[in-house]
C-alpha cells in the first residue's frame, strides 16, 4: 500500500469519528465552505453590474439558494453513483445520500446569507461589499483552520488553501460583474 493510500485510510478514520459520522461532517463543511464564496461572488458580481440595492439583495439571494440547491443536488447524485459504481450502494438512500445532500444545502444557504447580510446593514453598497468580501476571507480561513486542526492536519495550511481558494471564486464574480457592466 502506497503512502498516498495509507494517509487517505487515516483521514477517513478521522472523519467516521466525527459526530454525525463521515457524509454529514464532511457536507456540514463542504456547504460552510462553498456557501461563503459562492455567496461573496454573487454580490461583487451582481454590484459591478450597476443594480439597485434592493435588486441587488433579491437577486443575490435567489442566486445563493439555487446555487445551493446545486451544489446539493450535485453532492447526492456523486456520493449515490459513485457507490452505485463501486457495487457498495447503500440500502438507506435517505440517510446515506438525502441527508448529507439537505446538510450541506441547509449550511450553505445560510451561511450565504451571512454574506448578504451587510447589504441589508450597511446603506453605502461599496462599503457594504467591500465588508462582505473582507469577512467572507477570515471565515474561509477560521473554517479552514478549523477542518485542519479538527482532522489533525495543518490547520494554517488549510485555512490559507481556504482562503485562497476563495478568493479565486470571489475574483470570478469580480470579473464577470465587470463583463456584465460593460455590455
Amino acid at each position: 500500500m502506497d503512502i498516498q493510500s495509507q494517509r487517505h485510510r487515516t483521514v477517513r478514520r478521522r472523519i467516521n469519528h466525527k459526530l454525525f459520522g463521515a457524509h454529514w461532517f464532511v457536507a456540514a463543511l463542504e456547504g460552510v465552505e462553498g456557501g461563503f464564496a459562492i455567496g461573496a461572488s454573487i454580490v461583487v458580481a451582481l454590484s459591478l453590474a450597476g443594480l439597485d440595492r434592493h435588486l441587488l439583495l433579491i437577486t443575490a439571494i435567489i442566486g445563493i439558494i439555487v446555487s445551493g440547491f446545486n451544489s446539493a443536488s450535485v453532492k447526492y447524485s456523486s456520493e449515490h453513483y459513485l457507490d452505485e459504481l463501486d457495487g457498495r450502494e447503500k440500502k438507506s438512500r435517505l440517510k446515506h445520500y438525502f441527508v448529507p445532500a439537505a446538510i450541506e444545502f441547509t449550511c450553505y444557504v445560510a451561511i450565504s446569507l451571512l454574506t448578504v447580510l451587510p447589504l441589508i446593514l450597511i446603506e453605502l453598497t461599496h462599503v457594504a461589499v467591500a465588508l462582505s468580501v473582507l469577512t467572507t476571507l477570515i471565515l474561509l480561513f477560521i473554517a479552514g483552520l478549523l477542518r485542519g486542526s479538527m482532522l489533525r492536519m495543518n490547520g494554517l495550511r488549510d485555512g490559507l488553501e481556504t482562503s485562497l481558494l476563495g478568493i479565486g471564486i470571489i475574483a470570478v464574480g469580480l470579473i464577470s460583474g465587470l463583463v456584465t457592466n460593460s455590455l
